[in-house]
């Protein structure tokens, strides 16, 4: 559906319900950086540093104009944001790679208060659970719903490899009204290479990716979003926490991030000469 379609999708009830609900969350996420700051310090300022790169990202069946899924996402350059694969699994298949003639987009929510499109332009799978979304140059006008050209660039966040059993780290992303919590804050628990798994596990069943495992609680809020150092750089992507078991959430570490980035690249690149 292209961007002119779904703007006469979206009537301008549905806009101002949304950017009613980004400013809810805002208020929510002010509330809770000053919680934090009160029980954690100075990581709240690494915190306030990231924000800028943070996204809220909304799912939208354009025929009903209904919500089917959202998450948290963030900027790896410029205009490229990177999230969970299941976050758009419902709109877009696995390992896809984006045509002209099969554009599938979602609602993205800015962190300075701006609701746009992104297209899903590269997907990961269900182990993967990466994707990657290229932001629009215009938003939607709160006061008419109307397409307003708005050519933005927003800071990426810098990837860090080096992370270490113990490390201390922040689990962030944008707020979503129906989470409570979306800034924790714990430790790199364990790291598991994509070869490990327990004898006598299947084979099946094990990560195609290295993932690390922290005690920072990952929900809802912040799946898709970064799993970030004291310095502000991204060690992994929140990706799941167990629902039956305290303290084991997972995040997909930033060296498959880097991987996924460059299987991206590689991919343009032969489409381009094609």
């Amino acid at each position: 559906m292209s961007a002119r379609e779904i703007q006469l999708k979206l009537e301008l009830k549905k806009v101002q319900q949304l950017y009613r609900k980004m400013q809810a969350d805002q208020q929510a996420l002010q509330k809770q950086l000053k919680e934090f700051k009160t029980q954690a310090g100075n990581f709240s300022d690494v915190v306030e540093q990231v924000l800028p790169s943070l996204v809220s990202i909304y799912v939208m069946d354009w025929d009903t104009e209904e919500e089917i899924s959202s998450g948290s996402g963030f900027f790896v350059s410029p205009d490229i944001i990177v999230t969970n694969y299941h976050v758009v699994e419902d709109i877009a298949d696995q390992d896809y790679f984006y045509e002209e003639d099969e554009i599938e987009q979602v609602l993205v929510e800015t962190h300075d208060g701006k609701l746009r499109l992104a297209e899903v332009v590269f997907t990961g799978n269900a182990e993967e659970d990466l994707a990657l979304l290229l932001i629009s140059d215009f938003t939607f006008d709160q006061n008419t719903g109307e397409q307003v050209d708005s050519p933005q660039e927003y800071p990426p966040l810098e990837l860090s490899f080096d992370v270490k059993v113990g490390d201390r780290v922040i689990a962030v992303g944008n707020p979503l009204g129906q989470f409570a919590s979306t800034v924790t804050q714990g430790i790199v628990s364990a790291i598991r290479e994509p070869e490990e798994y327990e004898e006598g596990d299947d084979e099946d069943d094990v990560a195609e990716v290295k993932v690390l495992q922290t005690d920072a609680a990952i929900n809802p809020g912040n799946s898709g979003g970064p799993l970030i150092n004291m310095a502000g750089q991204v060690v992994g992507v929140n990706t799941w926490g167990l629902e039956d078991a305290d303290s084991i959430n997972l995040a997909i570490a930033s060296e498959a991030l880097d991987d996924f980035l460059a299987g991206f690249e590689e991919t343009f690149e032969e489409n381009s000469q094609n």
